[in-house]
C-alpha cells in the first residue's frame, strides 16, 4: 500500500467512526468550538481549521484551502477521542511510547533531524520561526519551548546549539497523556508537522 493509499484509508476509517458521533459533547473536553450547526473550529499547528461535519472535509479557515492529508488525519483522530482528557504534567520522550524504541530512528529522520539540519546553531532563527505557533519559553535547552499542537495537546521542544566538541541536538517531549489520544505513528506525524513548520 502506497503512502497516499494508506492516508486515504486512515481518513476513511476515521470519518466512518465520526459519522454518528456527538461532537458537541466533546467540544469542551477537547478544546474546540462550533461556528455553526455544521462546522467545528479547531486550532491546530498555528492555524484555525474548519471541519465540515457533513463530509468531514477540513480547510484552513484563513486561506480556505484544504489541509494536507497528514494534518487531516491528526485532526480526525483527535476528534475521535471520547474519554475525559487531562494532562498528567509528566513529560515523556518518543522512545517511551509503545514501539517508540523500535521506531526511534525513522521518527527522528522525519522530525528533529530535519530541524537540526536546517537550524544548526541559529537559535535566533529558531525563535523567529517559533512565532508561527503559539508557544512559551521553558527550560532546559538553548531554546526551550512549549508549543501548542492541536486542541489541548502541547509539545515541548528542547534544542541545544552545538560547539567545537558537540553537534547541535534536539528532542521533543510529550505529556504522557498523548498516548491515550494518539498512536505512535500519529505522534510521529505531529513531530513532523511541528519540525517542518519550524524550518
Amino acid at each position: 500500500m502506497s503512502k497516499t493509499e494508506g492516508q486515504n484509508e486512515a481518513i476513511r476509517l476515521a470519518v466512518a467512526k465520526l459519522a454518528n458521533a456527538d461532537l458537541s459533547a466533546r467540544a469542551e473536553n477537547l478544546g474546540f468550538t462550533f461556528s455553526d450547526a455544521g462546522t467545528v473550529l479547531i486550532r491546530a499547528f498555528g492555524s484555525e481549521c474548519a471541519v465540515n461535519l457533513k463530509n468531514f472535509d477540513i480547510v484552513n479557515q484563513k486561506t480556505g484551502q484544504p489541509v494536507k492529508p497528514d494534518l487531516k488525519i491528526i485532526i480526525l483522530h483527535y476528534l475521535m477521542f471520547e474519554e475525559k482528557f487531562s494532562e498528567t504534567e509528566k513529560l515523556i520522550s518518543f522512545r517511551e511510547l509503545p514501539g517508540g524504541r523500535f521506531y526511534l530512528e525513522p521518527y527522528k529522520s522525519r522530525s528533529v533531524n530535519i530541524l537540526i539540519s536546517r537550524i544548526k546553531n541559529d537559535a535566533v532563527l529558531l525563535k523567529k520561526n517559533l512565532s508561527r505557533f503559539e508557544w512559551r519559553e521553558t527550560c532546559p535547552g538553548d531554546v526551550g519551548a512549549v508549543i501548542h499542537a492541536i486542541g489541548k495537546i502541547h509539545v515541548t521542544l528542547v534544542y541545544y546549539c552545538g560547539d567545537e566538541e558537540m553537534p547541535p541536538s534536539a528532542d521533543l517531549l510529550y505529556d504522557s497523556s498523548i498516548g491515550k489520544v494518539f498512536n505512535t505513528e500519529d505522534v510521529t506525524v505531529i513531530a513532523s508537522l511541528l519540525c517542518r513548520g519550524l524550518l
